[in-house]
């Protein structure tokens, strides 16, 4: 049966309302699902997602500025920061972690084991090797590998390598101070955190690196210490001398300017050079001077005969029986190197008698002893910024026995650091008034504390006992230096077993002032452990001799009182009232050529001293005589190095 058209026609219409209503449905659920998709995406999910672009196309780097440099008084570098390369990664942005990791381990020479455990880690910064080669960095540049970046960090270098090490220190490997004034001036020489906001673009490469806070200072602070470079290179070779001559175990010395405190070189051996730390060990880069406590031994001495004429215990011509070189004190006996009888207070400095000392003490007593040493910090750190300093071993005055009394009167049963004793000399060579160390430059300035822990007129009669220690008969005679009057002390001290009591190990040392009795410099010399001989006037005193001698040759008479000579003894003070400094004026001198080794064959020994002390050459004797038998180097040779020395040898009979 066929359908009527007018039923066609309905038939058409319905269907074409069905597919337009399907049509309209299908439209409705597809934008349906695009709104709730944007609701998702735009609200639920909106702040999740916006971190996750933040973190694939925005990063922050923490980066910190340039370690600030230490310079000598002169400006002389002694620790800087280089640019060097670092290495890390964002593993969000690496494709194939295994196989790259193992690239990586090739180029860094690293187990690429451990760099896919770092890059498993869930961050968008992980460091892979740092302060790499310029090669290094070079190939991991050139492998290109998605998600791997170079960064310039700063690299610690001592330029001076092992100069000063101990004192100096170091650095970690994220430039923070471990050891030394590298530790104590971290704070300053740190440079600050700086934020870098860095942007990478879809293929992951970074094309912007802004600073969060722009106007920020990040370098740290430029250090200049003291230190005088071309002292301190003479005095760590002197010291290595006498450490290796007399087979010591190590040593310690210090040249110390008296008006101001400033500390010119302070050199400890065996030497330790910071660039290569870890090739170290801690005794090594331990600073012994200012970490180590000593017994000062005979050193002691000065400050004890200083508080008996302070408190008018004892006059300089007071006489003191010394027992023939024995004296029982209890059950104890103290001896002396030599037997001495009769004595008096300014020989018994000169001669270093412990029974001498000892009997000066007893008259003082514990409680004026003790008050003279804790006045000149003997027992308290120093105010030189190094880390570790000691505070002294002394123990309250009413504990002590009389046998306590007598050993600390001749420095044993107390102990200081070499530092605290150099602190004490300073004192006394400024003539009783309290001086504390420097050793950076913003702190160097003329002594102007008044506070007084000897008199004036005390300090000359105890320098002048020290300047016949030198210059007459006494211990000291090997630290005498021609054209210049010395004052020092010797010391020697016995030092304690782990057992208890002392051992068979002993501290040789020498302190010194130049010139005597106004001094201008003082320079301390020790030496731990040397063999027999083990007498500080035998193995310190000579290096004292060696760093004064080099000291003022290289000073060329800047910087030291006017020496009248009379080319006959020792030399006198002769002041220059306009200026209140010294120079050294001999009475007369000969023109030295110094293109070449001059001939000084047949000139009088004092001469031949003074006119190369002139020409800034520094004088060595061997022998004993008033004139030069033979020289080394030869008459007429070239010089051996820059810094110029020639050895005159002299012949007994002339």
């Amino acid at each position: 049966m066929v359908k009527s058209r007018k039923h066609q026609g309905k038939e058409t219409r319905e269907y074409s309302r069905a597919k337009i209503g399907l049509v309209l449905a299908f439209c409705f659920i597809f934008w349906g699902a695009l709104w709730a998709r944007t609701l998702q995406v735009q609200v639920l999910q909106g702040q999740e997602l916006a971190e996750q672009a933040s973190r694939q196309y925005f990063s922050q780097e923490k980066i910190m500025g340039k370690r600030g440099e230490i310079f000598d008084r002169d400006g002389r570098v002694l620790a800087q920061s280089v640019r060097s390369k670092s290495v890390y990664a964002n593993p969000f942005l690496m494709d194939d972690i295994h196989f790259q990791a193992d690239e990586l381990g090739r180029i860094l020479n690293v187990d690429p084991a451990s760099i896919r455990v770092r890059l498993g880690r869930k961050s968008s910064f992980v460091w892979l090797d740092r302060k790499i080669s310029d090669r290094v960095a070079h190939e991991v540049a050139s492998a290109d590998i998605p998600g791997v970046f170079i960064m310039d960090e700063h690299s610690r270098v001592y330029p001076q390598k092992h100069m000063l090490g101990q004192v100096l220190g170091f650095v970690g490997i994220d430039n923070t101070g471990l050891e030394g004034l590298e530790k104590s001036l971290d704070e300053r020489l740190s440079g600050a955190e700086m934020v870098m906001v860095m942007q990478r673009d879809a293929s992951g490469q970074r094309f912007s690196l802004m600073p969060r806070q722009p106007h920020q200072q990040v370098d740290g602070e430029d250090i200049y210490l003291t230190i005088d470079s071309r002292i301190q290179f003479y005095v760590e070779q002197t010291l290595a001398d006498a450490v290796k001559e007399n087979s010591g175990q190590r040593g310690v010395a210090m040249v110390v300017h008296v008006p101001t405190g400033d500390i010119l070189a302070w050199a400890n051996y065996p030497f330790f050079n910071p660039n290569n730390y870890r090739a170290s060990s801690p005794d090594i880069w331990r600073n012994r001077g200012a970490t180590d406590l000593i017994e000062p031994g005979s050193t002691l001495k000065p400050f004890l005969v200083a508080a008996a004429l302070e408190e008018n215990v004892a006059r300089g011509d007071s006489l003191y029986y010394c027992e023939q070189g024995q004296w029982r004190l209890g059950n104890n006996q103290i001896k002396d190197v030599r037997e001495y009888g009769w004595l008096t207070v300014n020989r018994i400095l000169r001669y270093s008698s412990n029974i001498g000392a000892a009997k000066v003490g007893m008259d003082l007593g514990p409680g004026d002893l003790h008050s003279y040493l804790t006045r000149l910090g003997l027992d308290q750190p120093t105010g030189v910024q190094v880390p570790g300093q000691s505070r002294g071993l002394l123990r309250p005055p009413g504990t002590w026995s009389n046998m306590d009394l007598a050993t600390i009167s001749f420095g044993q049963g107390m102990a200081t650091s070499f530092l605290q004793l150099a602190r004490a000399y300073a004192t006394l060579g400024n003539h009783g008034i309290y001086t504390d160390l420097n050793i950076l430059q913003e702190n160097s300035s003329p002594v102007s504390s008044q506070q007084r822990v000897f008199s004036r007129e005390v300090s000359r009669d105890v320098l002048a006992m020290m300047r016949d220690s030198v210059e007459r008969d006494g211990t000291g005679t090997r630290a005498r230096i021609s054209g210049i009057e010395v004052g020092g002390k010797t010391g020697t001290a016995q030092k304690a077993s782990p057992k208890g009591g002392y051992s068979d190990k002993y501290v040789a040392s020498f302190v010194g002032f130049l010139p005597a009795m106004e001094p201008e410099y003082m320079i301390m010399v020790l030496v731990d452990e040397p063999e027999n001989p083990y007498y500080g006037g035998l193995v310190a005193a000579p290096a004292f001799q060696r760093i004064g001698g080099r000291l003022l040759s290289s000073q060329k008479g800047q910087g030291l009182r006017t020496l009248a000579l009379d080319g006959s003894g020792p030399a006198t003070d002769a002041y220059t009232g306009e200026t209140g400094r010294f120079s050294i004026t001999p009475r007369q001198t000969r023109e030295v050529d110094i293109s070449s080794v001059p001939d000084l064959r047949g000139t009088p020994l004092r001469l031949a001293v003074e006119s190369l002390i002139q020409a800034g050459i520094d004088p060595r004797i061997e022998g004993t005589g008033v004139k030069v038998h033979e020289q080394s180097p030869s008459p007429g040779s070239n010089w051996d190095s820059e810094e110029k020395q020639i050895t005159l040898k002299l012949c007994s009979g002339s």
